[in-house]
């Protein structure tokens, strides 16, 4: 049967009728898909939306990390309006793929991380030995990584900073310094350790020069410098003499010290004795 045909006011009222009803389902389309608020609509996602809101990432919308179909979203509708549950059930997954996305897409308004250090050595080196979420994602929308994202590979009986480091594993290994390197240099050393009454004493410029702080220092260990008969003959001469065992009493770390006055410190009856020769001319 042929459908009579419509009157061209007919064909008016109709466009009408559906720009009526297609502005409230743009509004609608537009507060679920890009509107973070909706989320709350839901109760179990207030924590998520409060902690997002005050995070790094408080420009970007939900739905750009967390992505999913019209049919998953629409089974997610009626799960909330009909079940009524009581915690979140799907998990989050997020891939790196997503997060390169933003962090490596040469785009200037996000940090860009291909050529640093920590993610090179973690993410985009030979061996991919993490995923962004692990260390990004250990605290709901809370995305700088505690201390702790270290600590969940690595052992802290062994990785750990001591105690009297007083810091945590980003002070010494710059994730975001574009090297290919996570090992901290004597610089990196130096910045602190410079300061005197800090934790140790200055450093003369021309002491162990060519040689890392972790030559001697196990920034994972005690403070206690190894054995300097690792590197230095101490088999003869005074070093061979037992009352001379502890390197330390004569020579102090980190400070220059004259020869006869490091003597003097135990010898206090040589205080004019041939002064001021230097002892090691005679005493070699």
């Amino acid at each position: 049967m042929k459908l009579p045909e419509m009157t061209k006011r007919n064909q008016i009222l109709l466009i009408l009728v559906l720009i009526i009803a297609a502005i409230p389902a743009l509004f609608i389309y537009d507060y679920t898909q890009n509107n973070p608020k909706f989320c709350t609509t839901c109760h179990l996602m207030n924590g998520a939306y409060d902690t997002w809101s005050v995070s790094a990432m408080h420009d970007v919308k939900c739905h750009t990390c967390h992505e999913t179909d019209m049919i998953e979203s629409m089974n997610h509708v009626y799960d909330v309006l009909f079940k009524d549950p009581s915690e979140v059930t799907k998990p989050v997954e997020i891939n790196n793929e997503l997060c390169e996305t933003c962090h490596a897409s040469n785009d200037p308004q996000w940090l860009q991380v291909v050529n640093t250090a920590g993610h090179k050595v973690h993410f985009f080196g030979e061996e991919n030995y993490a995923d962004c979420i692990d260390c990004h994602g250990l605290n709901l929308h809370v995305f700088e990584p505690p201390e702790q994202a270290c600590l969940n590979c690595h052992d802290p009986e062994n990785v750990h900073a001591s105690e009297m480091m007083m810091n945590d594993c980003i002070t010494c290994h710059d994730f975001l310094v574009e090297s290919n390197d996570l090992t901290p240099t004597r610089d990196n050393c130096l910045e602190c350790h410079e300061q005197k009454g800090v934790i140790t004493v200055s450093m003369p410029p021309d002491a162990h020069i060519d040689s890392s702080c972790t030559t001697c220092h196990n920034p994972h260990g005690t403070v206690t410098a190894i054995n300097c008969g690792e590197c230095h003959d101490v088999s003869e001469g005074l070093h061979a003499i037992s009352l001379h065992a502890d390197c330390t009493s004569c020579h102090v770390p980190h400070e220059t010290v004259e020869v006869r006055e490091s003597c003097e410190s135990c010898h206090v009856d040589k205080e004019d004795h041939y002064a001021p020769v230097n002892c090691l001319s005679c005493h070699g």
